[in-house]
């Protein structure tokens, strides 16, 4: 007689023979050696698409760190940029500060050397004594 044994589970829907005396111990071990293979196959075919689920699973895993990590490094890359950027604009700053302190510099020492020169030809060519 045919009977269902999990009719909860829709994914195995596995029938199996009682081995009645009438039918024989032949009959009764082939039914026995179908279900062995048959619930053999359903088990190998649970674990590949449980095998398959844990792989895809741990792949996209390993995606989403990739991306987070490639992410980071993107915007610490970027806070690099704006740092040095801004290092560079404080130090040109600071560089045209003193060139320009150093050209007025210059100017007044000119001017003043300039003086002192004028100064020492008038000295020379004409003389308060003279």
């Amino acid at each position: 007689m045919d009977k269902p044994t999990d009719t909860k589970d829709a994914k195995l829907s596995r029938t199996t023979v009682d081995a009645e005396a009438a039918r024989g111990v032949i009959p009764a071990i082939a039914t026995l050696a179908i279900d062995t293979a048959e619930i053999g196959a359903a088990t190998a075919l649970g674990v590949g698409g449980d095998v398959r689920t844990e792989l895809a699973r741990g792949v996209i895993t390993v995606i989403d760190s990739t991306e987070a990590l490639l992410k980071s490094a993107f915007t610490v890359a970027r806070r690099l940029t704006q740092r040095l950027d801004g290092a560079a604009a404080d130090l040109l700053g600071s560089v045209e500060r003193i060139v320009g302190t150093s050209a007025s510099a210059a100017r007044t020492t000119t001017r003043d050397a300039a003086q002192v020169a004028t100064g020492a030809v008038n000295a020379v060519i004409a003389p308060r004594g003279n």
